[in-house]
């Protein structure tokens, strides 16, 4: 079973796809979803079976770290699509001339540039590719955008620069949509990109460089195509079931319909004793999420918190508490909930563990909660863990009483 499915054995994804490609006829988008969900998985699918007239790149961003290595992995993969024509600003050649750059062994590279010079090189280099191919639309699936923004800043953290290299990235892509009706954008990555651009806004900056963007939630798989999905992995791994039906129908519900847990446990019940039954699924999804090797990276739910509210909040007689930790008091009051919690119940709850009367600032962090996929709320503005399994996981890992 492999880490990433061939685009064309990729289950359940086929409507979804087709109402982004709707989307994309008249805007740029962005992902959000949960970790482990299937971003990439899409993407993948979408530059594998992309509409004719669309022509599509994916970029990887979580590695890159610099305004000037974005702008050269950009160029790599632009590069064949200005060397098949010579119309507008004279085709690849050209435009590296333009920018100062040099290939060498298929590998660009453009010089260590400040934002007067990396910042045209951007700009001039999806200008190209765009005016050479007007009759199709250029669509770019810009993975992982939010680790390469922050990779950024910390670095120009480092080197004591006040450039805001990151939020100029952003801005020049706007710009770019704004001026090229062929240029479209997918933005997608595991952290959550409106705090990244909150934080790189401040208050000193009234930047929106993704307000024209339309965003679309990647979910779960529909409960028949979990179930497709299940049935298919179980044969595929030979795994000797008591009955298939129960087996993937206990997995999908364990699971919540996620194809990365789907996967993952078919892996480790194909070597589990046979016949595989109902129980065996509950046993090893316990494992996993008890496991503190964290083969399936749960703490990142945890160790996240402070990143996403970082900061203090006042919590009276001048004393302070830090953000994060009235958000963990929060989850751990909905983890321990049976129904879902309105604003008032969350309020009443979290004063026995953190002193905070600011009745405002618990109905902005539910908001945020609900944003970042932990939390999700009904009709009734009433709030409880989006995702069973996560739920499950934060119960036990704090070690509360469910």
């Amino acid at each position: 079973m492999s880490s990433q499915l061939a685009p064309e054995n990729v289950v359940g994804r086929d409507r979804l796809i087709a109402q982004i490609w709707r989307l994309l006829n008249r805007y740029s988008v962005v992902f959000t979803a949960e970790r482990r969900i299937g971003k990439t998985t899409v993407m993948k699918k979408m530059q594998a079976e992309a509409p004719d007239g669309i022509i599509v790149r994916y970029l990887d961003l979580e590695k890159i770290d610099s305004p000037q290595r974005f702008v050269e992995i950009l160029l790599g993969q632009v590069r064949e699509l200005l060397t098949k024509t010579n119309r507008a600003m004279g085709g690849f050649k050209s435009l590296m001339e333009a920018v100062g750059g040099t290939e060498i062994g298929g590998v660009v590279k453009i010089p260590q540039y400040n934002k007067d010079r990396w910042q045209p090189a951007l700009e001039k280099a999806l200008a190209c590719v765009c005016e050479n191919h007007p009759e199709s639309t250029l669509l770019f699936l810009l993975d992982e955008m939010p680790y390469m923004l922050q990779k950024i800043v910390v670095r120009e953290k480092g080197e004591d620069s006040s450039e805001n290299a990151a939020l100029a990235i952003l801005d020049s892509l706007r710009a770019m949509r704004s001026e090229h009706d062929n240029l479209r954008m997918v933005y997608t990555g595991s952290i959550g990109l409106h705090h990244v651009i909150d934080s790189l806004r401040g208050n000193e900056y009234a930047s929106q460089p993704t307000n024209e963007m339309e965003t679309v939630e990647i979910g779960p798989l529909a409960h028949a195509d979990a179930l497709d999905l299940a049935r298919g992995l179980l044969d595929e791994e030979k795994v000797e079931c008591s009955s298939v039906e129960d087996v993937a129908a206990e997995l999908v519900t364990l699971t919540d319909r996620v194809p990365f847990y789907i996967e993952r446990v078919v892996m480790r019940l194909a070597f589990a004793a046979s016949p595989v039954t109902p129980k065996s699924v509950q046993q090893q999804v316990l494992l996993h999420l008890t496991d503190d090797n964290d083969f399936w990276e749960m703490e990142h739910f945890r160790t996240r918190v402070p990143i996403y509210y970082p900061g203090n909040v006042n919590t009276g007689d001048r004393n302070t508490l830090s953000k994060a930790a009235v958000v963990t008091s929060m989850l751990d009051v909905l983890a321990t909930c049976e129904m879902a919690q309105s604003i008032d119940q969350v309020c009443a709850a979290i004063k026995a563990s953190v002193p905070v009367e600011d009745r405002d600032l618990v109905i902005e962090l539910l908001r945020n909660l609900s944003q970042d996929h932990y939390l999700i709320c009904d009709d009734q503005k009433r709030y409880s863990f989006r995702f069973p399994l996560i739920k499950k996981w934060w119960v036990l890992a704090r070690g509360l009483s469910s």
